[in-house]
């Protein structure tokens, strides 16, 4: 049986790239915050688990979960897909 197309984009390095980008910016914007792991996963309305896989990067994200972060941070959904600036 052929692997379905969401599976086969999961693989990618374009949806890699692009999760890993968004964890880093999470993490930018918590660290921001000086929020802690579990304190960004409460504002964010997301179980810690989950938010750990987001800001991993390890995660396929839906709206619905870009919606809550966004709400979470105070920032609008577009702020989430700015290019991440490295960490000092």
């Amino acid at each position: 049986m052929a692997p379905r197309a969401s599976q086969v984009a999961r693989e990618s390095p374009r949806f890699k790239a692009e999760a890993k980008a968004l964890g880093l910016r999470v993490r930018q914007l918590r660290l921001a915050r000086k929020w802690t792991l579990e304190g960004a996963a409460e504002a964010a309305n997301l179980d810690l688990k989950h938010f750990q896989k987001v800001e991993a990067g390890k995660l396929n994200v839906t709206l619905v979960t870009l919606v809550r972060l966004a709400q979470g941070f105070g920032e609008p959904v577009g702020s989430l897909f700015r290019k991440p600036r490295r960490p000092k």
